[in-house]
């Protein structure tokens, strides 16, 4: 009786460590790192923009379903869409090396999260992903890249959202 006494409470304890652990995932630095967590020089990653499931997930729903009319109408038409590449990568050929994520700026239910990266080039590439708070979780409601006016670009307005 006294060996399941301690089991019980040895699980009440590590669950109850468990619980700050899923807590510091839910950050927004966290959502964005998930978002490249498979996207390494040998490997594409993730394809938030191309599978429906992972769109749901980290994209907020006003993102998610501009991307999804994009690709809807871009197979009905059989023409290129607005996204003709990654932009978790800004690239048609995903490949992502030195990745850094920057600490979000949070304000109430927005948070902005700046990731750099090098792709090979000289230069590195910037992102800016701009989150929002959707039932109490983050999702990505923009991604948008520094540079001159001919680099930069968000992925909103490509998608004609405001």
């Amino acid at each position: 009786m006294t060996r399941i006494r301690e089991l019980c409470l040895g699980l009440l304890l590590a669950s109850g460590l468990a619980v700050p652990a899923l807590a510091a995932e839910a950050t927004p630095e966290a959502v964005v790192k998930q978002i490249y967590s498979g996207k390494t020089p040998e490997t594409k990653g993730i394809d938030l923009i191309g599978d429906a499931k992972l769109r749901a997930k980290y994209l907020s729903k006003d993102l998610a379903a501009a991307v999804k009319r994009d690709i809807d109408e871009s197979a009905k038409s059989g023409e290129v869409g607005a996204l003709d590449f990654d932009p978790v990568s800004d690239s048609q050929d995903p490949m992502i090396k030195d990745l850094k994520i920057e600490p979000a700026a949070v304000q109430g239910d927005r948070a902005q999260v700046g990731v750099s990266f090098n792709r090979g080039d000289p230069k590195r590439d910037e992102l800016v992903y701009d989150l929002v708070q959707e039932n109490g979780q983050w999702h990505v409601s923009n991604i948008s890249k520094k540079g001159t006016a001919e680099e930069a670009w968000s992925l909103r307005q490509m998608l004609s959202l405001k």
